[in-house]
C-alpha cells in the first residue's frame, strides 16, 4: 500500500475530510488530495505531525504494509485503572439437586464498578449443571439479597430453610414455580404448590446480578 492510500485509510478510520487531515499536517486540503491520489508525496514534516497527531510511528504510514495503519490513537484512549475490591464468598449453592449451603469465610476479588454497584451482595459457587446455558459449573456467582425478584428473573432460592438453588423463579397464584436451563435433560422443572410449601418452605436469598469464572478453571 502506497503512502496515500496510508494516509486515506488512515482519514477513513477516523472520518476525517481531507480539510481535518490537513489541519493537522499543517498544509491545504488540496495537497492531502494530490497525496492520496499518488500525484505527490508529502514531506517528512508533514508525516511527522500526523503520526504524532495519531500515536504512531511514520513508518505505519510510510511502509508499504497494509497491517501498519493503527485505527486507535492510544494518546486519546482514556486511562484505565485496575481497581478490584473484595466481597464475601459465602459459599456452594447447587444448580442441580439442592444442597445445602456451607459458609466458607473467604474474601474474593471483583471489578470495583461490580461492588460499587452490588454493595450488599454476597458470592457463591455453582455446583452443577442445571443452568449451564445460563451460568457454567463452577462460576462465582454474585447474589443481591436487596433486589427484589421478579417472574423469569433467575434466583438463589432456599427450601427447607437451609438449602440452596440457583434457578429461574416464577411465582404463580398457587404456586413457585423453579425452572432450569441446562443442556442436560435430565433436569426438570420443580413446582411447590402451597401445601408443599407447608412441608417445604421456600424463601428467595437473592437475584443474580453477575457471575465470573473462578480463577482456577479449566479449558
Amino acid at each position: 500500500m502506497s503512502i496515500g492510500k496510508n494516509i486515506k485509510k488512515l482519514r477513513e478510520i477516523h472520518n476525517l475530510s481531507q480539510k481535518d487531515l490537513a489541519e493537522i499536517a499543517g498544509v491545504s486540503d488540496k495537497a492531502v488530495s494530490t497525496w492520496e491520489n499518488g500525484i505527490k508525496d508529502p514531506r517528512m514534516g508533514a508525516i511527522q505531525k500526523i503520526a504524532d497527531h495519531f500515536g504512531i510511528l511514520k513508518s505505519d504510514i510510510i511502509e508499504d504494509k497494509e497491517t501498519k495503519v493503527n485505527p486507535i490513537n492510544p494518546l486519546k484512549q482514556p486511562k484505565v485503572e485496575g481497581f478490584s475490591k473484595p466481597m464475601p464468598l459465602l459459599g456452594s449453592i447447587a444448580a442441580g439437586l439442592p444442597l445445602e449451603m456451607i459458609q466458607v469465610q473467604e474474601w474474593v476479588n471483583v471489578p470495583s464498578e461490580v461492588a460499587d454497584k452490588y454493595p450488599h451482595a454476597f458470592l457463591v459457587k455453582v455446583n452443577g449443571d442445571s443452568m449451564n446455558k445460563i451460568v457454567p459449573p463452577d462460576a462465582l456467582v454474585l447474589i443481591d439479597p436487596t433486589l427484589e425478584v421478579n417472574n423469569g428473573d433467575i434466583a438463589a432460592v432456599a427450601i427447607n430453610g437451609y438449602d440452596a438453588t440457583l434457578k429461574r423463579f416464577f411465582k404463580f397464584k398457587n404456586g413457585v414455580t423453579l425452572e432450569p436451563e441446562s443442556f442436560n435433560e435430565k433436569h426438570i422443572t420443580q413446582y411447590y404448590d402451597h401445601k408443599e410449601q407447608e412441608f417445604n418452605p421456600i424463601h428467595i436469598k437473592g437475584k443474580l446480578v453477575w457471575y465470573m469464572a473462578p480463577l482456577d478453571i479449566k479449558f
